[in-house]
């Protein structure tokens, strides 16, 4: 004996049982009471969130032969009954992934200037709509805008950034919400009373979170985690590796206290336990998440940039998973770095700033070797502009630092001219000291472009935060919205021994050894071709 699946069951035949589309359920049966419903709709919106499922019910409210509140589907006449077993051959089912050619639509168009055989209006529900080719939709627009007036027109996707313009500027559009938790609990208890299933409310709870939004996806998981009349969450654990709120509120208290070696012990627990690490990350994201919002009302800045960070830090570790060949590693690297990461930053301050105030004038005792080789005429005109920076060190730095009044023009030449008065401006010292190995290769648009010889500097520079705070500063000088990207400098191998060698003292003693030869013998030197 054959059983229906408990989605199909349970997929609302009324307009009144219609789960979290109030705003759609609302204009569609003002429209229906009206008299007056549109002859082509577009439905959008993600799967299992009642697009095909609302296409039915306005296909049996424009049939039924009995309305009640003359606009909710009877379920009883000829019509309505037909609908329901999918059989009503005047309400036409296309899937366009199957059906998306030119050919397919030329047919419908044959096809649609016969009249209804036994209901009152076609109806043709066209299921993922986006699958369509451009030509079968330029087929389709005239008949969209001037259907015959039994015809109607329901059109269902999950992608409508994938439909052309001239359709939808043709439809009705209804864009379908994700459900939220709460009603999905909801009738996910009230089917679970309805076929006798002893539901725990942790394991309800677990399900709805992980379908996020989908109805039909959490009805047929109740359906399948279901044994013996019984839905346990260690079952639905087991199954989907979704987490509980008490390992997620452990780990994010010992984050918050500091506690390093109680996060990691966590970790290698939520590990050993088989959880789904991916899906690990995804509940702990979606339960920072949850405390940042709730947060933001309470306007408290450094909570909300702590949270900011922990969801930087864990929304990397969630993209390492599958680089890494420990499976736990990101996840242990992420812990680190959120707790100790700060700290890093801290003891850097305590100990650059008496550092920079000691080696920031050590360029100025350069002219001292300038005298003794006289020869190179580059290496003087080099040694003043490193004593440059040093002169503007202690008075002349607290005026410069000033942002302008005025814009600046957005320029390389502008932006290298003020870019000492720019990285001084920055308060973080850990980022301060990674911009001393920036150099700016490319201004363009509103974006900035700075080279690194260092991995671990660009990284630095371009962590979150600090990002924030460097196009900040620009914007004070350039007064326009300016994004920084970043490159790490490639370094090839025979550039760097060539400047190498030209760097080494030995080889200017080998050529004024050869010099000295050609005086001595009154000789000169002969280049011979071979």
């Amino acid at each position: 004996m054959s059983s229906l699946a408990l989605y199909r069951k349970y997929r609302p035949f009324n307009f009144k049982n219609l789960v979290g589309q109030d705003h759609i359920k609302n204009t569609l049966v003002s429209a229906l009471k009206a008299g007056n419903p549109s002859h082509a709709y577009l439905f959008c919106g993600p799967r299992g969130t009642g697009k095909t499922t609302t296409a039915r019910l306005v296909a049996k409210a424009l049939n039924c032969e009995n309305p009640q509140d003359g606009y909710e589907p009877c379920n009883e006449c000829e019509f309505c009954t037909s609908i329901n077993e999918l059989s009503l051959i005047d309400i036409i089912e296309i899937d366009a992934a199957s059906n998306r050619g030119i050919d397919e639509i030329r047919d419908l168009k044959e096809k649609i200037h016969f009249a209804p055989s036994r209901a009152k209006c076609k109806v043709y529900v066209i299921d993922e709509v986006h699958m369509m080719t451009k030509e079968a939709f330029n087929a389709l627009l005239k008949t969209l805008e001037e259907p015959p007036s039994y015809v109607y027109f329901i059109l269902a996707t999950t992608e409508v950034h994938k439909i052309p313009e001239t359709i939808i500027s043709r439809c009705q559009r209804f864009d379908f919400r994700r459900i939220d938790e709460k009603s999905l609990m909801t009738r996910l208890s009230y089917i679970a009373q309805l076929e006798d299933i002893k539901a725990e409310d942790k394991a309800i709870e677990a399900i709805a979170r992980h379908v996020e939004g989908g109805l039909r996806d959490a009805i047929q998981l109740l359906e399948q985690l279901t044994m013996e009349g019984k839905l346990t969450f260690d079952h639905v654990q087991d199954i989907l590796g979704v987490s509980d709120f008490e390992t997620l509120d452990k780990l994010f208290e010992s984050l918050t206290a500091k506690e390093l070696g109680e996060s990691l012990k966590l970790v290698q627990e939520i590990h050993s336990q088989g959880y789904d690490l991916n899906q690990f990350c995804h509940d702990f994201l979606a339960s920072i998440r949850k405390k940042l919002l709730a947060s933001v009302n309470e306007n408290n800045t450094d909570v909300i940039m702590n949270y900011m960070r922990l969801i930087d830090v864990f929304q990397t570790a969630k993209e390492n998973l599958k680089s890494y060949t420990i499976p736990v590693l990101p996840l242990e690297i992420a812990v680190i770095s959120a707790i100790k990461g700060s700290y890093v930053e801290t003891e850097a301050t305590a100990e650059v700033k008496p550092a920079k105030a000691k080696a920031e004038p050590a360029p100025a005792p350069a002219p001292t070797p300038a005298p003794t080789p006289a020869p190179p005429a580059p290496e003087k005109a080099e040694t003043p502009k490193e004593v440059t920076p040093a002169a503007e060190e202690t008075p002349a730095k607290a005026e410069t630092s000033e942002a302008p009044t005025e814009a600046l023009p957005l320029t390389i030449s502008h932006v290298k001219e003020n870019w000492p008065r720019i990285t001084e401006r920055v308060d973080i010292p850990a980022c301060k000291r990674s911009l001393t190995d920036a150099n700016i290769i490319l201004v363009e648009g509103h974006e900035i472009t700075l080279e690194f010889s260092s991995n671990f500097h660009r990284n630095k520079v371009m962590e979150h935060d600090n990002r924030i705070v460097i196009e900040s500063i620009f914007k004070e000088f350039f007064k326009q919205d300016i994004k920084v990207l970043s490159q790490t400098k490639d370094i090839k191998l025979d550039s760097v021994v060539s400047r190498d060698a030209d760097e080494r003292p030995q080889e200017g003693i080998k050529k004024d050894a050869a010099d000295e030869a050609a005086e001595m013998f009154s000789g000169e030197f002969v280049e011979e071709e071979f």
